[in-house]
């Protein structure tokens, strides 16, 4: 006869049943604390995830940046010619006597 019983309960009384249980009880209160009142809830953790991701990524591009203006910078001091230029275009210089011209062309 109890299993019946038990058959014909519905699903909401079956969940509150299980809601009396004193252990489902503190099991979901500590879920609730540590998924969203603690300090280190699980929103914040995702979102310090996604910023080392994007930090990392960062570090990445800033090392390739860093390797090409290192190759940059050995081939300037080796050749003469090409610190010329790179003086020349970067920096406005000029030699004696020299004049420059800046143009720039507006889109």
């Amino acid at each position: 006869m109890s299993e019946e019983k038990i058959k014909d309960k519905t699903f909401l009384e079956k969940l509150f049943a299980t809601l009396k249980n004193r252990y489902v009880i503190v099991l979901l209160i500590f879920i609730v604390w540590v998924g969203f009142l603690d300090r280190n809830n699980i929103i914040k953790t995702i979102k310090v995830h996604n910023e080392v991701k994007e930090l990392k990524s960062n570090k990445e591009y800033y090392l390739k940046q860093i390797d090409e203006t290192k190759k940059i910078r050995k081939e300037l001091l080796n050749n003469n010619v090409l610190l010329e230029e790179f003086a020349r275009e970067k920096y406005f210089m000029r030699k004696e006597g020299e004049d420059v011209f800046v143009v720039e062309i507006k889109e």
